[in-house]
């Protein structure tokens, strides 16, 4: 049985804690986890670099946080709502926020 792990990115790179962030995604990603990346606040300015990082990691983003920042949609990632983090969490195995 796969699991699921839903991580919450709501820092761009230049935090001490996206660093902490990628180490995670790494590890569970070896590990064998179906993992899901929703990007909020500041997070959305990473989501084009999310989509090609590793293979099988599901990215999506908050659309109002991405609009409030003027940042282009990307084709690869999913965006959403509350809504949508919601089903995320109830879905997972295990959640991180960074």
């Amino acid at each position: 049985m796969i699991k699921i792990l839903t991580l919450i990115l709501t820092v761009s790179r230049q935090s001490s804690k996206y660093q902490q962030f990628l180490e995670k995604l790494f590890f569970y990603h070896d590990q064998g986890y179906q993992i899901y990346v929703f990007c909020l606040d500041e997070g959305v300015k990473e989501i084009e670099s999310l989509t090609s990082l590793a293979e099988g990691v599901h990215v999506l983003g908050c659309a109002y946080a991405n609009q409030a920042r003027s940042l282009p949609v990307i084709e690869k990632a999913t965006y959403g709502g509350l809504g949508l983090l919601a089903d995320l969490i109830v879905g997972s195995d295990l959640i991180l926020a960074f």
